[in-house]
């Protein structure tokens, strides 16, 4: 590494400590850890994500000094870190916001399981963002009047709106097709999701993850 590399990433870590420093709840806990995590990340998307972080961990009140103590074991570290590295690879913000309540979920419990933490955060890495689209479609229930179901759908509607197939559609037409298809085997691939009787549900860990990244309660 070159001496302006190291100068960049030496401003980089410098910009991002002092970003955490002025996060009014988890700022002084993740300030350290940034020195040995930062080099070389996104610092714009990671500081979007350490804001996101601070703002849940706040709205959790009493569960702080849960998250406090979790930041100071291992395996609480390890899922900070893991935090860090995939908010600097986040290109939405929404997927910022998303991986800020997973991390923010799994460190206020008052026991951390970091097991069930870890296997949510590495399924959450390999999903898209329309694959989440879609995994937290799967969790509302449809009404027969205007609700969340649909409102939902209304909200992102190039993804969830069905594509015909039918003979002489356009070529781009089958190939959007094919990715939407593509989204819902991954949900199926990945345990989150299974099909009877050609109706499409959450299993027991789709219905975590989605508990994990929204403000859905148990």
């Amino acid at each position: 590494m070159n001496q302006l590399d190291t100068n960049t990433r030496d401003l980089l870590v410098s910009a991002a400590k002092s970003a955490a420093g002025a996060l009014p709840f988890v700022g002084t806990l993740v300030g350290e850890v940034i020195d040995s995590v930062i080099p070389g990340l996104r610092i714009e998307r990671v500081v979007s994500y350490l804001k996101a972080l601070d703002e849940r961990v706040g709205a959790l009140d009493e569960k702080l000094e849960n998250f406090q103590n979790s930041l100071k074991s291992e395996e609480g570290l390890d899922i900070f870190e893991e935090g860090i590295i995939q908010a600097s690879r986040a290109v939405s913000e929404e997927r910022k916001q998303r991986l800020a309540h997973l991390v923010a979920n799994s460190l206020s419990v008052d026991q951390l399981k970091y097991a069930e933490s870890r296997k949510l955060l590495n399924i959450y890495n390999e999903l898209t963002d329309p694959e989440i689209i879609w995994l937290i479609y799967y969790s509302l229930n449809p009404v027969v009047s205007k609700g969340p179901h649909s409102d939902w759908v209304d909200k992102h509607p190039d993804v969830l709106k069905p594509i015909s197939r039918e003979m002489g559609a356009p070529q781009e037409q089958h190939e959007r097709g094919a990715l939407q298809d593509s989204y819902k085997l991954t949900l199926s691939r990945l345990g989150l999701t299974t099909e009877k009787n050609r109706t499409t549900n959450l299993t027991t860990l789709g219905r975590l993850m989605v508990r994990y990244i929204t403000d859905e309660e148990s």
